[in-house]
């Protein structure tokens, strides 16, 4: 029987493929000259590839027809821990015989005995051909390469001795753990977002095993790279023994699919990588209904694609071929479509209730006359850092709650978090931290934590946290400005918080300067504690409380109101009469409105 790509192709020509199962290879021969003068007639008559699949008894046991670049390998059942007992021989009517990528993966793959390539010739005694046997390199499987040999030399190949070789180093490879997964990352854009991606899939536990950067002007619609880039990657994950391929943008549904048809493995793109960080490493209530939500928004225009590859195919020669299979149906789609779509309503209801909560809580910092600080920033510049020895030299917050995560990783803090915080004249403000932002954030994140980020939005002022020492820092500063200005916080008062100084060069730092030079900014090291004081007093300067230097004396069976102004005042004198305490402070309006009673013109 012929299979592949018979339309066109004479009955006669189909009675000599036919008679090709007749033919019997000696076992220490990896072809025969009558094989080898067969394929290369037939294959130059019809100008279209053959391929034969021979066991190891020397029989040949499947036959197809491909096109002018590529012929499906018949099914092979490849063995996993040994080689699967077969060998592929074809051609190349191109009359080149170098092996491509898809065959080398091919043969990989399947564990093959040996992938062979005829470069097809007018005259048989001049073809070439190219012999590939499996190999170990590193513990990993990859292959070795025969090229450019003579048929003479091909006859003459001692293929039993090296397939035993072969046979006997690959049972012994110490396969990698598979619950491990190890990427192959795609980029088009920069080197650095590569390495960003490369920090990404480390904070997901993903282990990257190679990079892969294709700068192009024009992203294929179907394959997101080029074709050629594509089989080239199909290479390095049998290479590299990988089990997943990221891509550095966000792939549309489509696009999945067709790179899982060709590369045979799972398919991630960055928004995918996020949505799993955040998944991790959401500890809230709130911040996982937040993160289950962008989940489901980036999940449901994906739908069909999610139950589409319901078929594997083994391998193929050139490119390789497969059994399609029917998708589960509309019904199917629909009901999953509908419970979806219920789930996120279930999830915005919750969030809106959570969001009243937290209108409470601001309600009440209001009414005491707290001032609100965010701290925001790109992800791993300290956020969380700086918002943690504020408070630890806030005095009022000796006992306070513990500290955020610090962590030298992306997202390490996704709930946000709200502390009071001492400024050096006693007054108390709600320093809030808030997740990172990233260049590429997904739509989906924003729109999800946009209840969260309400503290950014209803701030009376924003710290934006720039790590000095990164050399991608103005490209930072642009994508931070990017989110401000979709949550519209943009115009925000806010203060440049340049940090890391203690490790950024000066050349960095010059550059930010001069970037940043109409903006409010102070140089700091949360680590080494440079300029925090500093800080504070300059958060005192910019937030909108006015102090007035007010006297008072409190009785003694008044005495909670001293209390109270020490607590949120900055104390000038204090003296002990007999009618009371006699007390000089800087006190905001709210204060000075519960101690007016007791004023007095001037301290003596």
């Amino acid at each position: 029987m012929i299979t592949g790509n018979i339309d066109g192709i004479k009955k006669l020509i189909l009675e000599r493929l036919e008679a090709l199962y007749e033919i019997n290879i000696e076992s220490s021969s990896i072809l025969s000259y009558e094989l080898a003068c067969e394929m290369n007639a037939i294959s130059k008559m019809i100008k279209k590839e053959l391929c034969v699949v021979i066991n190891r008894r020397g029989k040949i046991t499947d036959i197809s027809i491909g096109d002018i670049n590529s012929a499906e390998i018949p099914y092979i059942d490849g063995a996993s821990k040994k080689l699967c007992g077969y060998r592929v021989i074809h051609t190349h009517p191109t009359g080149n015989s170098t092996l491509s990528s898809m065959d080398t993966s091919a043969l990989m793959e399947l564990k093959l005995d040996a992938m062979v390539a005829i470069g097809v010739n007018e005259n048989i005694d001049n073809i070439t051909l190219n012999i590939a046997l499996c190999d170990i390199f590193e513990n990993n499987l990859t292959f070795k390469e025969y090229k450019n040999l003579t048929l003479q030399t091909a006859l003459q190949f001692n293929f039993k001795d090296k397939l035993s070789y072969v046979e006997k180093i690959i049972t012994n490879i110490q396969r990698t753990d598979d619950d491990i997964e190890r990427a192959i990352l795609v980029g088009t854009d920069s080197e650095e977002s590569l390495e960003e991606l490369c920090g990404l899939a480390e904070a997901c536990n993903v282990v990257p095993v190679y990079k892969i950067l294709q700068k192009k002007n024009r992203i294929n619609s179907a394959f997101y790279a080029g074709q050629g880039k594509i089989q080239e990657i199909a290479y390095l994950k049998q290479i590299k023994n990988a089990n997943v391929v990221i891509f550095d943008d966000e792939l549309s549904g489509s696009q999945v699919r067709n790179l899982e048809e060709a590369i045979k493995c799972k398919i991630i793109d960055r928004t995918t990588l996020i949505l799993d960080i955040f998944a991790r490493r959401a500890k809230s209530k709130e911040g996982i209904l937040q993160v289950e939500l962008a989940m489901l928004n980036h999940k449901l225009p994906r739908l069909r694609n999610a139950n589409a590859n319901l078929a594997r195919i083994k391998g193929g020669v050139g490119m390789k071929g497969g059994v399609g299979s029917r998708g589960p149906g509309e019904k199917k789609l629909e009901t999953d479509r509908r419970h979806i779509e219920r789930r996120i309503e279930e999830i915005k209801l919750e969030l809106s209730k959570a969001s009243e909560q937290r209108s409470i809580q601001k309600i009440k910092r209001t009414k005491n006359n707290i001032s609100r600080v965010a701290i925001v920033g790109y992800t791993n510049a300290g956020k969380s850092t700086l918002r943690n020895k504020l408070c630890d030299i806030s005095a009022s917050n000796k006992a306070d709650k513990e500290g955020v995560l610090e962590a030298n990783m992306l997202f390490a803090t996704l709930d946000t978090t709200v502390r009071a915080v001492s400024l050096n004249d006693n007054r108390k403000i709600a320093l809030s931290d808030t997740v990172g932002f990233i260049s590429k954030l997904p739509h989906d994140l924003v729109e999800a934590f946009k209840s969260t980020l309400e503290e950014v939005l209803e701030a009376d002022l924003l710290l934006h946290v720039i790590d000095a020492s990164n050399i991608e820092v103005i490209n930072q500063v642009k994508s931070v400005n990017l989110v401000l200005e979709e949550l519209n916080a943009k115009d925000k008062n806010t203060i440049i918080v340049l940090n890391k100084v203690d490790k950024a060069t000066e050349e960095n730092l010059q550059q930010i300067r001069n970037f940043l030079k109409d903006e409010k900014l102070i140089e700091v090291s949360a680590v080494k504690e440079i300029n925090l004081n500093e800080l504070l007093d300059f958060i005192g300067k910019e937030i909108p409380v006015k102090l007035m230097e007010k006297e008072f004396i409190i009785p003694y069976q008044q005495q909670k109101l001293v209390s109270i102004i020490h607590d949120n005042s900055k104390v000038i004198k204090e003296d002990y009469l007999e009618e009371g305490t006699r007390i000089k402070a800087l006190v905001h309006d709210e204060i000075y409105k519960r101690c007016m009673d007791f004023e007095i013109s001037s301290f003596a």
